[in-house]
């Protein structure tokens, strides 16, 4: 027959067996969630990344376009120069009149290329973000690449323990001889 102590003591190893492996199944899962978590902010950041370089490419298409209408607007405008210079009797071919159609030109063109770098800026910009993105996404998977040995380590510990245990309670010749 069974002596009281020896059946506690089965209890006392057969519960810690089943805490250990509750815990080691906890970890398991809570390892799959954190993956599953670590994948989700991955693809987020990897669809933060297209949409920032798509932005980038967006900003350098208006800034073709406002450039393009920059330099329409600037031949019209020495268009209507020259025509207010001739109708004022100015011979627009020598002297100050080129000299202003010239100035003119010129600042009109390095107003353009500011439009240009503008753009480029704002592009770098986004791209730069798209790249703060794309390092996100690749830290973000790192993490999500959890390890085995939590889980393995805790059914070690507890195994390690229960050993511990039934050897004390052996010892202590609650299970016999």
């Amino acid at each position: 027959m069974c002596e009281p102590a020896s059946i506690a003591a089965a209890a006392t190893l057969g519960l810690n067996a089943a805490s250990t492996t509750m815990t080691v199944l906890g970890q398991v899962q809570a390892n799959k969630a954190a993956s599953a978590a670590a994948d989700y902010q991955a693809q987020v950041a990897r669809n933060n990344a297209i949409i920032a370089n798509r932005f980038a490419d967006d900003a350098i298409e208006r800034g073709k376009v406002e450039e393009s209408q920059h330099r329409q607007r600037l031949k019209r405008f020495i268009g209507q120069q020259r025509v207010s210079l001739a109708a004022s009797g100015v011979d627009i071919g020598e002297g100050s009149a080129v000299d202003v159609v010239s100035d003119t030109a010129g600042i009109g063109e390095l107003d353009a290329i500011a439009i240009r770098r503008n753009a480029e800026r704002e592009a770098l910009g986004f791209r730069t973000q798209g790249m703060n993105f794309r390092a996100q996404e690749r830290l973000s998977r790192f993490r999500g690449k959890t390890s085995p040995f939590s889980p393995l380590g805790t059914a070690l510990t507890g195994a390690s323990q229960l050993a511990s245990k039934y050897g004390a309670y052996r010892d202590a010749g609650i299970f016999g001889p």
